[in-house]
């Protein structure tokens, strides 16, 4: 394949901070990410496969644009679209993507070893109870989770699944992360492979990141802005002026070629000030994660968090313990059919 692909990739999870990850490792001059997050290139050979879900929850072109992204109707699929997304890293020694999708979707591992055999993996986890929570949080945010209720939400996942829903609103069955990580070292030699936590990223960023440089064999006193926040679950956003952002920020981000050719320095400018004047805040979501809930969640989850610890080396058992304040169980996961 030709070398002006990525031989770096962020593969996941989904909302355990990918999106502030990408956007740190792009400031380091060894290293070029992709002006497109979620490319997705190595996820759907055959093409983006139709799935199931909600219907249109609402006319708006915003939240036909969220379905859209959530059902990966955004990926790069074209071979030169997609080594298009990284000729202004040329020069660069590692030149990187992220993608959440190479951590669900069978077969990927095995993709991206063929093309990219000496390719540096880079997983970051978050425990698994609340990413999902995170990302039912950032669902009903953005108006396409029809269910008023996590614990509904998680009582639906084994039906909607059997529909062919995308994975997005499989909310439990994307933390299994044994599963999802176990092919990576079974084809990549384990000194390709650098998994972190999100509980890492939140402790003590600046270390985080030195430990991810280090393994990149890159400068890892390179200066980093961390002063923006990326991708917050519970800040909604809605376009201020609806025909200007359909008009002019809309073309934008819903197109791959168009970020692509803008140049770096100059997206890095552009983008967080046009998402503050075209964007207004619209609220939080309200609710919070019921400590009895979220604890027999994790129970359900033990087996697989003990199989995971045991192959990244990694004592997990904070992501076991009860919840603070638990009081009656709500029995979720027996009514789902995942006890």
């Amino acid at each position: 394949m030709h070398v002006l692909i990525a031989n770096l990739f962020i593969a996941g999870a989904a909302k355990a901070g990918t999106t502030a990850l990408h956007h740190y490792l792009g400031q380091h001059p060894a290293i070029f990410m992709s002006p497109v997050k979620e490319p997705n290139y190595f996820a759907f050979p055959q093409g983006i496969p139709t799935f199931a879900g909600p219907e249109s929850l609402g006319g708006s072109t915003f939240i036909r644009d969220r379905l859209r992204r959530e059902t990966y109707g955004l990926s790069v699929l074209d071979r030169a679209a997609y080594e298009r997304l990284f000729i202004q890293g040329r020069d660069r020694k590692l030149r990187g993507e992220s993608s959440a999708a190479y951590l669900y979707f069978p077969g990927c591992a095995e993709r991206i070893h063929e093309a990219v055999p000496d390719a540096r993996i880079i997983a970051i986890l978050r425990e698994p109870v609340d990413r999902a929570f995170s990302k039912y949080r950032q669902m009903r945010r953005d108006r396409v989770e029809p269910l008023t209720s996590f614990a509904a939400a998680v009582a639906a996942e084994p039906e909607r699944q059997r529909a062919g829903w995308a994975p997005t609103w499989l909310y439990l069955d994307r933390g299994r992360y044994h599963r999802q990580l176990q092919p990576y070292f079974a084809r990549f030699d384990r000194r390709q492979i650098h998994v972190l936590l999100y509980d890492d990223l939140r402790a003590d960023p600046r270390a985080t990141l030195r430990g991810i440089f280090a393994f990149l064999g890159v400068d890892p006193d390179v200066p980093i802005d961390m002063g923006e926040a990326h991708n917050r679950s519970g800040i909604a956003e809605t376009p201020r002026f609806g025909l200007l952002y359909d008009l002019t920020i809309r073309p934008y981000l819903m197109s791959p070629r168009l970020q692509s050719l803008m140049p770096r320095g100059l997206a890095a400018t552009i983008r967080p000030w046009a998402r503050r004047l075209m964007l207004r805040q619209a609220g939080t979501a309200p609710e919070a994660l019921p400590p009895d809930l979220a604890t027999e969640l994790r129970a359900g989850m033990r087996d697989e968090v003990e199989r995971l610890q045991d192959l990244i080396g990694r004592d997990l058992s904070h992501w076991l313990a009860p919840v603070p304040g638990r009081k009656e169980p709500v029995r979720v996961l027996a009514e789902a059919g995942q006890s």
